[in-house]
């Protein structure tokens, strides 16, 4: 769409970084640099993708131990705040993946950010985990005076599937005003990271890949 967009990497697991055809294993400096070395600049991390205008922040296994450095840091809610601030002026977005659980790790994402996209499969579980999710929202609003625009963003949605039409109809009286429209159940995701590259560019014919690109105009439009 035009943006300079950064990529931040923060699951250890790496899968971000692997998409874009980097191996966490072979890097010297990841997202756990960033974090827990205060002598450690974005600049000394960040890494151009095959994606124009897309730079990535990476990520490894190094991440699991971030939370017990990050415990005995000053502000240390606010670290990557405080050490990708220079930056917001010269993207138009910074993108956060986070893993799936309240680390520290995520408290700085949740913290450096003005909107959070949470995507839900339509399973029971997921449905779980989002109610927990909005509770710690809320909680950094009444601790931290931070307050996030929230989305919620169902995925692998299958059409045929009764089930998730329920699921759909129950998403939507929860969150009326904050539920974007489905992305579909389509291999051709699941096939993309094999090309490294998303989806909307290695299969753009994909229903998935255009629904995604319709995701990325919505969030680009002003408030």
């Amino acid at each position: 769409r035009g943006r300079r967009v950064l990529a931040v990497d923060l699951d250890a697991q790496g899968n971000l970084t692997s998409s874009f055809g980097y191996d966490p294993d072979t890097l010297d400096k990841t997202s756990e640099d960033l974090l827990t070395d205060e002598g450690c600049r974005p600049e000394d991390v960040i890494l151009e993708t095959a994606v124009e205008g897309v730079h990535l922040v990476p990520a490894d296994v190094r991440l699991c131990r971030a939370d017990l450095k990050l415990h005995e840091m000053f502000m240390r809610e606010l670290v990557l705040q405080n050490k990708l601030r220079h930056l917001f002026a010269h993207y138009h977005v910074l993108l956060f993946d986070c893993p799936p659980n309240l680390s520290k790790v995520t408290i700085n994402a949740l913290m450096a950010s003005d909107e959070v996209l949470v995507p839900v499969e339509t399973q029971a579980y997921s449905i779980k985990a989002l109610a927990d999710l909005t509770s710690t929202f809320a909680l950094l609003r009444q601790k931290m005076n931070h307050a996030l625009r929230v989305w919620v963003l169902p995925t692998k949605v299958d059409r045929s599937s009764a089930l998730a039409a329920e699921f759909l109809e129950a998403l939507a009286r929860a969150f009326p005003e904050r539920l974007l429209p489905p992305i579909s159940l389509d291999p051709e995701v699941v096939k993309a990271p094999m090309f490294y590259e998303p989806v909307t560019r290695a299969f753009p014919a994909a229903v998935a890949a255009k629904e995604y690109a319709r995701l990325a105009q919505f969030l680009l439009l002003p408030d």
